[in-house]
């Protein structure tokens, strides 16, 4: 059963039983987040899509509201979701995604196998991005509690969407929020959440992946120690291991990411 939310001083911001939350902020750029009604309270829920991957849905006072992550890959333009009524009928709901320009950042890797893999690291590196896709289009049929904590304390010291350049070679968007902070430093979980994943990967080094329901999932990343096993149910500010620096690193950090529907997107729109 969806919990009621009603909306309350602004548009993101909810109430539970008159107790007001921290609500994902609607920012409509790549790697960003659309909050869509998607059709009327009356009507039972709808189910959701954004090309084949399942969208979150919440209750709320006059709608069924639709929380759909944007690629950072998105075009600046016109996109949909694609409503599925409780009625049968199928329709669009069209927004638009704006321009954005994200700054580039410039890194030195010491290792150098891990800019430049060599053939075994390569074979496991494509296992393992089978494993990762997976991991991130996760669907499960649970209420996600939106109002997520900062998993750890420390400086903002890489940028979500930042271009990144590793040994001057351009590499992939940076898909989440590095936070500097000193190895050994506890990790906490952001949500609510059941362990999708606890183990060692080549670029994220020890990491554990957790599904908040509805194609919200978290990732943390570079622990030095992880103290959570695949299945368990995690409750939010549950120490899940601690700061590291394994994997593709310069220094200790955590990485923190953060999915809807299969997309990353900023870490920081879920938080106050």
């Amino acid at each position: 059963m969806k919990k009621i939310i009603i909306h309350c001083l602004i548009v993101f911001s909810v109430c539970y039983s008159g107790i007001t939350h921290a609500f994902p902020k609607n920012d409509l750029k790549p790697g960003g987040i659309a909050i869509l009604p998607a059709a009327d309270i009356s009507q039972a829920e709808p189910r959701v899509f954004s090309g084949n991957n399942r969208v979150a849905v919440i209750q709320g006072k006059t709608n069924w509201l639709a929380i759909v992550g944007i690629s950072l890959d998105a075009e600046p333009g016109s996109h949909y979701i694609t409503i599925r009524e409780s009625s049968g009928k199928i329709h669009k709901k069209y927004f638009r995604v704006h321009k954005h320009k994200y700054r580039t950042q410039y890194l030195t890797i010491r290792n150098k196998n891990k800019v430049n893999p060599n053939k075994k690291s390569m074979k496991r590196i494509l296992r393992e991005m089978k494993l990762k896709k997976r991991l991130i289009k996760t669907y499960s049929n649970v209420d996600p509690q939106l109002n997520f904590i900062k998993p750890v304390s420390g400086r903002d010291s890489g940028r979500f969407g930042a271009r990144r350049v590793f040994n001057k070679q351009k590499r992939n968007p940076h898909s989440g929020m590095d936070i500097a902070s000193p190895a050994g430093r506890n990790i906490r979980a952001s949500s609510d959440g059941v362990v999708l994943y606890a183990g060692d990967l080549f670029f994220t080094g020890k990491v554990v992946y957790l599904d908040h329901g509805e194609g919200l999932i978290s990732l943390y990343a570079h622990m030095s120690k992880i103290s959570v096993k695949k299945g368990q149910k995690i409750r939010k500010g549950q120490i899940i291991g601690k700061v590291g620096k394994t994997g593709r690193v310069t220094g200790p950090h955590l990485h923190w990411s953060v999915y809807l529907n299969g997309q990353a997107v900023d870490p920081a729109l879920f938080l106050p």
